[in-house]
Parts: structure tokens; sequence; C-alpha cells
């Protein structure tokens, strides 16, 4: 596979971090009084959002130096740890980005358990951080026991699988296995579909894209363009 199309497929991976950013402990591992903490983590996350990435970084160095006072081990710490660690792997620092979601996941498991929805998040995110680097004999075992968590808390047909799905895919199709990664964006797709996803919603044009560039390098350019079609009206078609 061109390097040009490698390098495009594992931009995809690198947005699915900044997804995962907003997600990572939707149980309440948030402490609401903790205001401040909450302020700069709130701030650097719509930062992050809007492509300010420096101004991201400043804010979640401010919410981990606040989360720190409430000990090593807080789950504040570890949220904070995998949002910083997520601008990190944007801009390219990758051995800071490391080092900080092994943090996040250490913590995270401790406290939450292997099967959280919020570890999964960071595992994720490591095996992103891993792809981007070409290792895939560290990024592959991490992508799939992310899904296999989703599955195991959310089910086969949730919003949070399908992205996992993508996620797995894009991984697969910047190795040159389009095969793998086709039969996982058409799931990713096919449930997107099933639950009704609002026209234009960035996840379904973010699978959308991935799908019609599979489809393109499967040499199978009718359908590519169908794909694009859809992702240029924004729409959602029923199978």
């Amino acid at each position: 596979m061109p390097s040009v199309i490698r390098t495009a497929l594992c931009w995809h991976l690198v947005g699915s971090i900044a997804i995962l950013l907003t997600i990572a402990f939707t149980e309440g591992a948030v402490c609401a009084q903790d205001t401040l903490w909450h302020t700069w983590r709130s701030g650097g996350i719509l930062a992050m959002q809007e492509g300010r990435l420096g101004d991201a970084e400043r804010l979640f160095i401010a919410a981990m130096e606040q989360a720190e006072k409430f000990g090593a081990d807080d789950l504040r710490v570890a949220e904070a740890a995998n949002d910083l660690a997520a601008v990190y792997a944007t801009t390219g620092k990758s051995v800071e980005a490391e080092l900080l979601f092994q943090r996040a996941l250490l913590i995270a498991e401790h406290t939450l358990g292997a099967d959280h929805p919020g570890v999964g998040a960071i595992i994720q995110n490591l095996g992103i951080l891993y792809a981007t680097q070409q290792r895939c004999q560290d990024a592959e075992p991490l992508l799939k026991r992310a899904l296999e968590i989703n599955w195991k808390q959310f089910g086969t047909e949730h919003t949070r699988t399908a992205l996992t799905l993508k996620t797995l895919s894009s991984f697969y199709a910047s190795q040159g296995q389009l095969a793998e990664a086709e039969q996982l964006i058409q799931k990713s797709l096919a449930i997107l579909e099933a639950g009704q996803i609002k026209q234009g919603d960035p996840q379904m044009m973010a699978t959308l894209e991935m799908f019609a560039a599979i489809l393109r390098h499967t040499n199978r350019e009718r359908e590519a363009r169908e794909a694009e079609q859809r992702l240029q009206a924004g729409e959602i078609v029923y199978q």
C-alpha cells in the first residue's frame, strides 16, 4: 500500500483519539463539586474539539496539576492523563503520550476493573498511538481488547461498539488487510444505520469516508462513489 494512503488512514486513527477524549469515564468518575478541575478539563476538551491544541495542552496540564492534589492514584489523574496524552498524540509527541496513556491505564484498571468502559477507552487510545507508530504487534491486541470490552459492556449494536469497529478497521486498512477492514467497517456502518443516527453525524460521516476509501482501494469505484455521495449529502441509507 502506498505510503500516502497509509498516512491518510493513520489520520483516521488519530481522529479516534480525539473522539474518545470526551467519553473515557462516562459512569460518573468526575467529582461534581470539584469545579476547578472540571473547569480546566471542560475547557481543554472544548479547545481540543475546536482544534486549539496549544490551549488544550495548557488547560489539561492545569487539570492534571489540580487532579494530583487529590492523590497520585485518583481517577481524576487518570482522566487528565488520558486527555493530555490525546493532545500529545495528535501533535506528534509520542513518547509523552505513551507515558501518560500508560499512567492513566494503570490507575483506571486498578480502580475501575479491567472491563470498565473507561479502561477500554484508554486501551483503544494506546492502541491507536502504537498503530500510528507502526508498532502493529503492540497495537492489534489492544484494539481487539477494546472491542471486546465494548461488546461486553454495551452490546453489539451500540455506537461505542461501532466506533471501535471503525478504529480496528482503519488499523487493518493501514496494514493492507483490506478484507478484514471491509468486514469491520460494514459492521460499524450497519450499527449506525440501525440506530438511525442523525443526518450529518460526525461518526457516521467518518465511517462512510473510511468505507469509501476501502472500496476505492479494492477497485470498486462505482460503490466508492455511491458512498461518497452519501457522505457529501449527509444521508443515511437504510439497507
